[in-house]
C-alpha cells in the first residue's frame, strides 16, 4: 500500500465528516461535506484542520491547520467520488477496483485539488477550506472510447414518416434539452439514449471524443428554464419529454421513437449531437 492510500485510510477511521450541507447552489447531487455540479462535471469538497499541538508560532499554527483541513476536503472528495456514475452499470468505485491505472489516477488528484474563496480561520486556530476537481481529468482514458467503429445514425422505421409534432425540420436546432423529470434519472459521465424500440440514439459511439473530453457528454441541471439558457445548448435548443430511464444505475434515457426519428433526420445536417450539445433535466 503506498504513503496515499495509508494516508486516505487513516482519514477515513479518525476525521468527522461535516455536517451535511449545500456546498453550492450549483450542485446536482449531494454528499455529507461534498457535492457534484453535474453541469460542470466538477466535485466540490470542503475540509476542517485543527492546527498541531507542536505548533510553536502562529504561522506554524496556520500552516498545519490548512494542511489538516485539505487533507479532509481530499477525503470528503474521494468518498464523494467513490460513488458517481460512470455508465448504467459501473461506478468510480467499481473502477478504482478493477484499474490500477483509474486509482492511480484519483489518487493522484487528491494532491492537485484547486482550493476555492479563502481558507476561513475561526477563533480556535481551526480552519476550514473548499477546493474543487474537474472529474474529466480523473475518468478512464477508454470511457468515451466506443467499443467498435462508429456507426451512422440508424434511420427512422420504413414507412415512418420521422415526424414529431415538437420538432420543425426547416428550424436550425442549437442543442437537445431532454426533460427527464419524473424518470428518477441519475447522472454518469457516458449517458446513453435509446428510443422506445431500444435503438441508441445518443451515446460515446456518437460523439466526438476530444469535444468530450473538454466538456464532457452532457449537462445535467434542476431548473428546465435554466436548461435552456445554458452555454452547451444556447441559442435555439430543442426540448423533448424524456419517457423513462433504463439501465442498472437508471443513468440512460428513453425518449419516444417519434422524436427520436425526426432527430435522426436533424442530425443528417447538423452537428449538436456530435458536439456533445445535451443537456438533461432531473428532478
Amino acid at each position: 500500500m503506498n504513503k496515499l492510500v495509508s494516508l486516505i485510510a487513516f482519514l477515513f477511521l479518525t476525521v468527522t465528516p461535516l455536517a451535511a450541507q449545500s456546498l453550492d447552489q450549483a450542485c446536482t447531487q449531494e454528499g455529507a461535506a461534498a457535492c457534484i455540479d453535474w453541469d460542470r462535471q466538477m466535485v466540490i469538497a470542503e475540509g476542517a484542520g485543527a492546527p498541531s499541538s507542536k505548533a510553536t508560532s502562529q504561522a506554524q499554527k496556520n500552516a498545519t491547520a490548512e494542511r489538516a483541513a485539505r487533507l479532509d476536503a481530499a477525503r470528503n472528495a474521494l468518498e464523494m467520488l467513490q460513488g458517481i456514475n460512470l455508465t448504467s452499470s459501473t461506478t468510480m468505485r467499481d473502477a478504482m477496483l478493477s484499474d490500477d491505472t483509474v486509482r492511480t489516477r484519483v489518487q493522484g488528484k487528491l494532491y492537485g485539488l484547486r482550493t476555492v474563496g479563502t481558507p476561513r480561520f475561526f477563533s480556535d486556530g481551526s480552519v476550514k477550506i473548499r477546493v474543487e476537481a474537474s472529474l474529466r481529468q480523473i475518468i478512464p482514458d477508454d470511457l468515451y472510447a466506443p467499443a467498435a467503429a462508429p456507426t451512422p445514425l440508424p434511420g427512422p422505421d420504413a414507412g415512418d414518416s420521422g415526424l414529431s409534432t415538437q420538432i420543425d425540420p426547416n428550424r436550425i436546432y442549437t442543442g437537445l434539452v431532454i426533460d427527464a423529470r419524473g424518470t428518477g434519472l441519475q447522472p454518469a459521465m457516458a449517458p446513453k439514449v435509446f428510443d422506445e424500440s431500444g435503438r441508441e440514439l445518443y451515446g460515446s459511439a456518437y460523439v466526438d471524443a476530444e469535444f468530450v473530453k473538454q466538456h464532457g457528454m452532457a449537462g445535467y441541471v434542476k431548473d428546465p428554464e435554466q436548461a435552456t439558457t445554458n452555454d452547451r445548448v444556447q441559442g435555439s435548443p430543442l426540448m423533448i419529454k424524456a419517457v423513462s430511464a433504463s439501465g442498472a444505475n437508471q443513468t440512460d434515457l428513453v425518449v419516444r421513437d417519434q422524436d427520436a426519428n425526426a432527430i435522426r433526420k436533424l442530425t443528417k445536417s447538423l452537428n449538436f449531437l456530435k458536439e456533445a450539445r445535451v443537456v438533461m433535466v432531473l428532478d
